[in-house]
């Protein structure tokens, strides 16, 4: 069957194409999206840390390939639906970083890991385990389900709160049937966005001493863990320095975004990866003086983070505000007299890549003027 790539597929090849695009369109630039793929696989052959990027920022098993070919060993998801997604597509090393909880999902948790390779999942309590481990013997498969323990490290949303409920944990999984124990997640998501990079550095330390102690107390146990996993783009320059994670969860650098432009994500203060995704937007009204109305509002860009930064087509000085559901606004600088007209053309750098993402169908991949290719977000939606 034929894939519906939308209303701007007849331009794919156009000279000139990017300016007749249907909007909003979300855009990615494919030289800067390659470019930050491979800084940050250098980085983690620097650091000797595998990468096991998380999907749930791009969604889509078109950019969960090229992240494999350039030497990632597996992708995260959030969502057993974006596993699924990844799964079909023979991505290998999928880890599923919430846990799965409902009879549904375990279901469907099941019969994705028959068919996928290197399928794990994290857990944070011992009746998921049980559950799991239940319909898993149900199924007849031979093959043991891999396990994570989900260890909190500050951020209060999932995970066992310390040392002695980890190796509870631990101990639960590879005393079951069906299931192996095999590593620990630590995810530190309140750091991400701490502007500071000495700041976030000390408060991560912090939590690494929790996390270290875990995994010596797992060790003298004999449940020794073999993969320790965790970080993001926040942390991706910090948590290689506790000598601990095994590798790197990192998702937004692929894009990065208004939030993380703000935040100093290096030692050195240099900025680390190009901003490549974008959603473009048209003119619609130009009735007031003090500023012109595109046809790109609140359903068009995740609203908890700051507002998008204009960044293509605006004239100096102009900041966007948000207007209403479909609208937004270039409100102009008082000190210019440049403006825009009905039918102009203006970029956006989105304010939270992740999920502004979810809010689209497709990448459109722009090389200059011309539209190169349209990628589905098939690892979208719910459940």
């Amino acid at each position: 069957m034929k894939q519906n790539l939308g209303p701007n597929a007849p331009l794919i090849g156009v000279k000139g194409g990017r300016t007749n695009l249907s909007t909003p369109a979300l855009i990615l630039d494919p030289a800067s999206t390659a470019q930050n793929i491979q800084a940050m696989m250098q980085h983690c052959q620097h650091t000797n840390q595998k990468l096991r990027p998380h999907g749930k920022s791009h969604k889509s098993s078109v950019l969960a390939q090229r992240q494999i070919k350039a030497g990632a060993i597996g992708i995260c998801c959030a969502t057993i639906r974006e596993a699924e997604v990844m799964v079909e597509s023979g991505i290998p090393g999928v880890l599923i970083t919430s846990p799965i909880t409902s009879n549904a999902k375990i279901e469907r948790l099941v019969a994705l890991h028959q068919r996928a390779t290197d399928l794990m999942t994290v857990v944070d309590d011992p009746s998921t385990v049980a559950a799991i481990a239940a319909l898993h013997t149900s199924s007849g498969s031979p093959n043991h389900i891999e396990l994570l323990v989900d260890f909190d490290v500050g951020l209060h949303r999932t995970g066992v709160r310390d040392a002695d409920a980890a190796c509870n944990l631990a101990r639960s999984i590879a005393g079951t049937e069906g299931l192996s124990f095999v590593g620990i997640q630590a995810y530190a998501g309140h750091l991400q966005h701490v502007e500071n990079f000495d700041s976030r550095l000390q408060q991560m330390a912090d939590e690494a001493e929790r996390l270290k102690q875990a995994v010596t107390e797992l060790s003298a146990d004999g449940l020794t863990p073999n993969i320790i996993t965790g970080g993001g783009t926040g942390t991706y320059d910090i948590d290689h320095r506790f000598n601990l994670f095994t590798e790197l969860q990192a998702g937004s650098y692929i894009f990065t975004d208004v939030q993380y432009n703000a935040v100093h994500l290096n030692l050195d203060l240099k900025v680390p990866f190009k901003p490549s995704l974008m959603v473009q937007a048209s003119v619609v009204s130009t009735a007031h003086d003090s500023h012109a109305v595109i046809d790109a509002g609140l359903k068009s860009f995740a609203t908890d983070g700051p507002a998008p930064k204009l960044h293509t087509g605006a004239p100096k000085g102009a900041e966007y505000r948000f207007m209403g559901d479909e609208h937004g606004a270039i409100v102009y600088s008082p000190g210019t007299n440049e403006r825009l007209k009905v039918g102009d053309v203006v970029s956006c750098l989105v304010p939270h890549c992740d999920p502004t993402v979810n809010l689209y169908d497709h990448y459109h991949c722009l090389k200059g003027d011309r539209l190169i290719e349209i990628l589905p977000i098939d690892g979208r939606g719910n459940p």
